[in-house]
């Protein structure tokens, strides 16, 4: 088949998908989701069998979805909606967590769900689980979802009888974020940080300067006052938590 990736960067996502779409011999082409303009005319030139959205930051224009079977793939389990989903499942501590593709329709992660896959959510910073995990799980789910379609199978389940236990999520703003560094203890600090990963990172204050905080990492023994700063090693400066201490 010829599929359009239509993307809003060509990150590792997209790169692996692109890899294994052509592999299984179709005709991928790529184009950068920049402007509604941009993604008509690449749908106008490439004339596509199918659309595969792995990485969008704005809604496919509705002249595309509305012609063509537009695959979006999101990074929360069925059911799941929201621009954050993989911050809130790392803050939250999800045990399980995973990937959805689901057709575009007028209301955002809303549309009939084509397929999906899970994973164990280990403890990791959100850029290395999307890389890992999440890439997996999305090219598990996207090739599964090609296949359907390319065998004639296009009855998506709607999302209204789909069986999951995801519901919607607003963008994470960082007074979610925040830590509370009286009553928070590492585990939470960490939990806050990892989901911030790359971005937008958890805004903070360090002697009376605005911050963000990134890349922490817990500290085996020195323990002190919750928020006080304990030491420095390099360009880390450790922090106390409510049990504990963070790099």
């Amino acid at each position: 088949m010829r599929i359009l990736l239509l993307a809003h960067s060509y990150n590792s996502l997209t790169q692996r998908l692109h890899c294994e779409l052509a592999a299984r011999s179709h005709e991928v082409s790529i184009e950068f989701d920049i402007a509604d303009s941009v993604a008509e005319e690449a749908v106008a030139l490439f004339r596509p069998d199918l659309i595969v959205a792995p990485y969008l930051r704005r809604a496919i224009p509705e002249s595309i979805w509305v012609r063509h079977v537009c695959l979006i793939v999101h990074p929360g389990i069925v059911g799941d909606r929201g621009p954050s989903a993989l911050d809130w499942a790392i803050q939250e501590g999800e045990a399980e967590w995973g990937v959805t593709v689901l057709q575009a329709e007028a209301e955002m992660d809303a549309g009939p769900i084509w397929a999906s896959a899970t994973f164990p959510l280990r403890r990791g910073k959100k850029s290395s689980l999307y890389r890992n995990e999440v890439t997996d799980a999305a090219t598990r789910a996207v090739l599964e979802a090609v296949e359907r379609y390319a065998a004639g199978d296009r009855k998506p389940t709607p999302l209204a009888q789909a069986k999951g236990r995801g519901r919607l999520r607003p963008l994470m703003k960082q007074a979610d974020r925040a830590i509370d560094w009286l009553r928070d203890d590492t585990a939470t600090v960490l939990r806050k940080l990892d989901a911030a990963d790359g971005f937008p990172g958890v805004a903070d204050s360090l002697f009376g300067e605005p911050c963000h905080l990134f890349d922490a990492w817990s500290e085996a023994r020195l323990r002190g006052e919750p928020g006080a700063m304990l030491a420095r090693r390099e360009t880390a400066l450790l922090r106390a938590t409510a049990d504990g201490a963070v790099w």
